[in-house]
């Protein structure tokens, strides 16, 4: 039996005792007086409680079924095709749902149909699906044994020739020295004003230690765009007018995460460049640090490894 079926004979039978008992024992049976309840008081209360429920009940289905009805049908979908919910609220509750969304269905169909946005693929991955679809072919190349292809990067006065010149977003990785002011109260009262300004003192000079002390943690900084050069010896960095070079032969660890490539060193700061090319950079990283016949083996390189192999 549904739910608002019974709820509504619930709600008649409770109805029908309130009605049954008033005319017996009078409307004042029906009353709280003084803390005290009249013999008719709970049958009022509850009969008042299931009967606001039920109405709630019976709006919020009738509300689901009509909504639910005008977007199948302005999708033009089959008649309750795939609506479990609908299907849910009409066994658990009774027909008026399923009336109401019949309803609204033949309404939606006169309505103007809806059209699903167009899915827009986000620039950013085509950018980044782009560049690694040349990473591959470059891959390709290197592997049939044809030499690197160099590029013409003006301005660049650095010696030998260059592999990569592009732009990526730089950061350094390190922990830093943070100063911070701590303050003192001076309060002048009744003993509670003088507790609550040193307490809101302690506070916040808490607070201030708290956020001095994660400034502090290594992390990554100095987040800017660079012009990168890589040449058979170096990865250069173009900062501020200023070419910082990070020689090839001085990584302890090459590392790769999604668009980003990190480059970890013994005496300085490791370095995190991202962006479409970073898995150029990675081939002509370990073109340059292992040479000819064993860039190939860096374990970097693996799922470029495995689809350029595919391919070929």
């Amino acid at each position: 039996m549904p739910i608002l079926l019974g709820w509504g004979l619930l709600v008649i039978r409770l109805n029908s005792q309130y009605e049954t008992c008033v005319t017996e024992r009078g409307l004042a049976s029906a009353d709280r007086v003084d803390g005290v309840s009249g013999p008719c008081y709970s049958v009022t209360m509850w009969a008042g409680f299931l009967s606001l429920g039920y109405l709630a009940a019976l709006v919020v289905t009738l509300i689901v079924g009509f909504v639910l009805g005008v977007i199948d049908g302005r999708r033009r979908r089959r008649f309750a095709y795939g609506r479990w919910v609908c299907v849910v609220v009409v066994g658990l509750t009774g027909t008026h749902a399923l009336a109401a969304y019949a309803l609204a269905y033949g309404l939606g169909r006169l309505l103007p149909r809806h059209q699903l946005p167009e899915f827009r693929p986000d620039p950013a991955s085509i950018v980044l699906q782009q560049g690694w679809v040349e990473a591959v072919h470059l891959y390709q190349r290197l592997a049939r044994g044809e030499s690197p292809p160099t590029v013409v990067a003006p301005g660049f006065i650095g010696p030998g020739v260059v592999y990569l010149d592009a732009v990526f977003s730089y950061a350094r990785f390190y922990g830093t020295t943070v100063t911070y002011g701590q303050s003192s109260a001076v309060a002048v009262g009744s003993p509670v004003v003088v507790a609550g300004a040193l307490v809101g003192n302690m506070i916040g000079n808490s607070v201030a230690r708290s956020r001095a002390a994660q400034l502090a943690q290594p992390q990554w900084r100095e987040f800017t765009y660079a012009r990168i050069i890589v040449t058979p010896t170096t990865t250069w960095c173009s900062l501020g007018g200023r070419w910082l070079p990070f020689d090839h032969h001085g990584v302890m660890e090459y590392t790769l995460d999604g668009p980003n490539c990190v480059l970890t060193f013994a005496e300085v700061e490791p370095l995190r460049l991202a962006g479409p090319s970073v898995w150029h950079h990675a081939i002509m990283f370990a073109y340059a640090r292992y040479g000819p016949a064993y860039w190939q083996e860096a374990p970097f390189l693996q799922p470029l490894r495995e689809v350029a192999h595919i391919s070929l």
